[in-house]
């Protein structure tokens, strides 16, 4: 019964120090056909009027679109389509686990506390109430735990879009790649790094 109860007790505790899920999404807001072939001539024009200019986009795009079999040009007269670009966001913001965390870890730790006391035996009333009190203090250090250590950053960026298809005398089309990650210790140069081959992938993917 007492192991039972201990391990009860193990789980609620857990519980508290639960933490944030990791984030990793890169997503289009809207879906773009572009009629295209490869052998076209495609130029592309990456802008960045975000806050951070060490963002290497252009290079993969360029990259990716050459791979597929596009020729890409430098002058907008010889383009048959036009694939602009622009990192109109980017930023770096904390997410902590709990608004409250102490309250919460006293509250969830009376609760373990008054199991692991009810535990000692049902005529031993004093002994649950210590136990409550103990499993609150100990519930208020591991709430103060989470919210010093489970910190984590939440780094988002957005990119415009407009493709111009000149080759078929199409109106421009429209999109915006929203991207975000969540890790612990991110850092907006990592962020970057890690966002960069899908942002370009999803780029390069239009046509």
């Amino acid at each position: 019964m007492k192991t039972a109860t201990a391990a009860l007790v193990v789980l609620v505790l857990l519980a508290v120090v639960g933490c944030t899920p990791n984030i990793y999404d890169v997503k289009m807001d809207r879906t773009l056909f572009v009629e295209s072939q490869p052998g076209q001539r495609v130029l592309i024009d990456v802008r960045n009027t975000s806050s951070l200019q060490n963002f290497p986009l252009a290079a993969d795009v360029e990259s990716l679109v050459r791979a597929r079999g596009y020729q890409i040009v430098t002058n907008p007269s010889d383009a048959d389509i036009i694939l602009r670009a622009n990192i109109r966001y980017s930023g770096l913001v904390e997410d902590v686990v709990d608004t409250d965390p102490i309250l919460g870890g006293a509250a969830a730790g009376a609760v373990a506390g008054g199991l692991a006391g009810a535990a000692s035996g049902h005529h031993s009333g004093r002994r649950a109430a210590v136990g409550a009190l103990g499993g609150a203090a100990i519930g208020a250090g591991i709430g103060y735990w989470a919210s010093s250590s489970d910190v984590k950053n939440t780094f988002v960026t957005i990119v415009d879009l407009q493709v111009v298809n000149k080759a078929m005398g199409r109106p421009p089309q429209e999109a915006s790649i929203y991207a975000r990650v969540r890790e612990k210790d991110l850092t907006v140069f990592s962020a970057a790094q890690k966002l960069r081959a899908d942002i370009a992938g999803q780029i390069a993917g239009l046509l």
